[in-house]
């Protein structure tokens, strides 16, 4: 159908805003009254008809129609006469809302919808038209892939630039319905006709009625924008469309006048669940450098440098910087070798922080699920919260055990992984094989972080992966091997599961001086077999000293860490935190853990003489009242590190 040069005379409208939005969910408000930008939605259309050079509005109401209408009666600076009709029959079909309209349906009107947003250019199309006269046309858009939700759009088939027939559930269309049509008496002629022999009566009804005599054309709309708003998920990418494209939804919204773009509407481009994360709190770090002497007692790391054997490595590797790393297959090789399974069985990531991510995004959609034993771990909640996926969080006994008759009642439709972590992070347990096996014969992907695998006694559970291919090994170099810092941990599973993994891992994820820093420690046996005993004997050492002290209990442990329990004393977790940095020593509260109350602190090992140091600080603290922490103090206890 051509396009007429100039506009018809056509500068009435009736708008249709008389339904109840049951699909739009939620809210007291009426559906015409739903903000989208902050605007209202029956707002937006009528300075879209205003804009398209529409002078006369028939507003037809229905639910909650009173408050429609003040509502719109308030809205300054409409550029618009406005008119209200009320449809007392709204239930029904919205063929009945334009029959409420009819008597202002004199000659040729346009017809709009109060939930479909466009632009402006869409409106001026339809009235541009040329269509013979006393027949109506409806925009269409031929581009049926733009469509934003299909299965409720409605279809239109076309024959010769004519209906030939619509409706949501046609096998066979050309185009979709734009919501904006442009009428005249013989459509409300129609539909009052099927409303006395039906009782009812649709729009599309009334369309098909004058398509059968040849008197309904479809005008197509060409790349214009626009949306039917009937839906929560309809509401945000409209949003996003008006972020983007601005009010009028045209492909220039801004002009040469437009204001600055300002950052922190960045945020609104990001998907709700990553807005809702908190990033990874590093103040301890920060904190530690700016007092430079103070103990390290917080992160689980090292307090071992790394060895003359594994820096010579990383100064022969960064020799050839400038060259991509490798898959780091010799080290793959070797990880795989020493458990007795094939090289394709390892996948090599930066820290076991990203492996953990890397399993996230592999299995988990968002809104599905991810369980977990708590407390643990910090960043298998985090992740799982920037993917979308939803973490349930099932509480330790009250000995700190794995509860697994708990667990297994967790498990839904909608759980895709399970994180255990043993020794765990940060209680310092093991989990029994036997307790381990029922979980795994639950045959969902499960993840079991080994981080500190090496500082305890009851060995791994990796021989479990021949009769389990969903179990997924994790690893990290970063505690007992000493190289935290420089990012290294590694997964064991089946082939088959690391080659899924693989699909999502991102290439060269892995520095060529890392893997050569790897490869120096793994044949550094004697320092490395030196380092872990030391580590051991200060553990039990740390131990013992905390539990000469009044009031704490400290727990067993398999890591290179202590939880203490200071429920006995008078200080809260993140208040000793703070008194004993002030000391020169910094611990971490538990609370971000989900340690139950806030009567739980963590203390890494260190050397025996930085152990020392540690407990005779805790012990002048602990003789004093407390005092509730104040200024930068607050945040060491807050964070969500290792």
């Amino acid at each position: 159908m051509r396009q007429a040069p100039k506009k018809t005379a056509t500068l009435r409208a009736v708008v249709l805003a008389a339904g109840n939005g049951s699909r739009i969910g939620g809210g007291a408000l009426p559906k015409p009254l739903r903000p989208i930008g902050g605007v209202p939605l029956i707002v937006r259309v009528l300075r879209t008809l205003g804009e398209a050079g529409i002078g006369e509005v028939m507003i037809v109401v229905g639910h909650q129609g009173d408050e429609v209408r003040r509502a719109i009666e308030s809205e300054p600076g409409l550029p618009i006469a406005l008119h209200f009709a009320v449809n007392d029959r709204f239930m029904g079909k919205n063929g009945l809302s334009l029959l409420a309209a009819s008597s202002f349906v004199e000659g040729e009107c346009l017809l709009a919808m109060a939930d479909h947003l466009c632009s402006p250019d869409l409106v001026r199309k339809v009235l541009c038209a040329q269509i013979p006269e006393g027949a109506c046309v409806l925009g269409v858009d031929h581009e049926i892939d733009r469509c934003f939700d299909l299965e409720d759009a409605t279809k239109v088939r076309i024959a010769q630039d004519r209906v030939a027939d619509i409706g949501k559930d046609l096998d066979h269309y050309d185009a979709i319905d734009t919501g904006v049509f442009r009428i005249g008496p013989a459509l409300c002629e129609e539909l009052g006709r099927i409303d006395r022999e039906a009782g009812d009566c649709s729009l599309s009804d009334g369309v098909r009625a004058l398509a059968i005599k040849g008197r309904f054309h479809a005008f197509d709309v060409g790349r214009v924008r626009w949306i039917d708003v009937d839906t929560p998920a309809a509401i945000l990418r409209a949003e996003a469309m008006i972020r983007v494209f601005g009010d009028r939804l045209c492909d220039e919204p801004a002009g040469p006048a437009a204001p600055a773009v300002d950052p922190e509407a960045m945020e609104l481009f990001a998907p709700t669940w990553v807005r809702a994360a908190k990033p990874y709190n590093e103040d301890h770090f920060a904190l530690a450098e700016r007092q430079g002497d103070v103990l390290r007692m917080m992160s689980n790391e090292s307090p071992f440098a790394p060895s003359p054997r594994v820096l010579e490595a990383i100064a022969r590797a960064a020799s050839q910087a400038n060259l991509y790393p490798t898959s780091g297959k010799d080290l793959k090789r070797c990880l795989a070798q020493r458990e007795g399974l094939e090289a394709g069985s390892v996948l090599l990531g930066c820290g076991s922080a990203e492996l953990i991510d890397i399993v996230i995004r592999t299995f988990v959609a968002p809104g599905e699920e991810v369980l977990l034993s708590v407390p643990t771990f910090s960043m298998y909640e985090a992740r799982t919260r920037t993917a979308g996926g939803i973490p349930v969080l099932v509480p330790m006994t009250d000995d700190h055990e794995l509860d697994v008759p708990a667990l297994i009642h967790a498990v839904t439709e909608r759980t895709k992984v399970i994180f255990l972590c043993t020794p765990n992070n940060p209680t310092g347990n093991c989990i029994p094989e036997p307790e381990l096996r029922r979980i795994l014969r639950l045959g969902l992907p499960t993840v079991i972080d080994e981080a500190y695998l090496w500082l305890g006694s009851h060995g791994s559970f990796v021989h479990l992966l021949g009769e389990f291919p969903n179990a997924i090994f994790l690893r990290t170099f970063s505690k007992a091997l000493g190289l935290a810092g420089l990012r290294l941990g590694y997964a064991i599973a089946h082939p088959a599961v690391t080659g899924l993994l693989s699909r999502v891992k991102i290439p060269w994820n892995v520095p060529s001086v890392i893997v050569a820093a790897a490869m120096a420690v793994l044949e550094d046996h004697s320092e490395q077999d030196a380092r872990m005993a030391e580590l051991c004997a200060a553990r039990e050492g740390l131990i013992r000293d905390l539990e000469a002290l009044p009031g704490v209990v400290p727990l067993p442990s398999e890591g290179n860490f202590v939880m203490l329990d200071v429920s006995g004393t008078s200080w809260t977790a993140d208040d000793l935190v703070a008194a004993l940095l002030a000391e020169g020593a910094l611990i971490r509260s538990l609370a971000v853990h989900h340690a139950k109350g806030r009567r739980f602190v963590r203390i890494t090992v260190g050397t025996a003489e930085q152990n020392t140091s540690c407990v005779a600080m805790l012990g002048r603290v602990l003789s004093r009242p407390r005092r509730t922490a104040r200024g930068p103090f607050d945040l060491v206890g807050r964070d969500a590190g290792r």
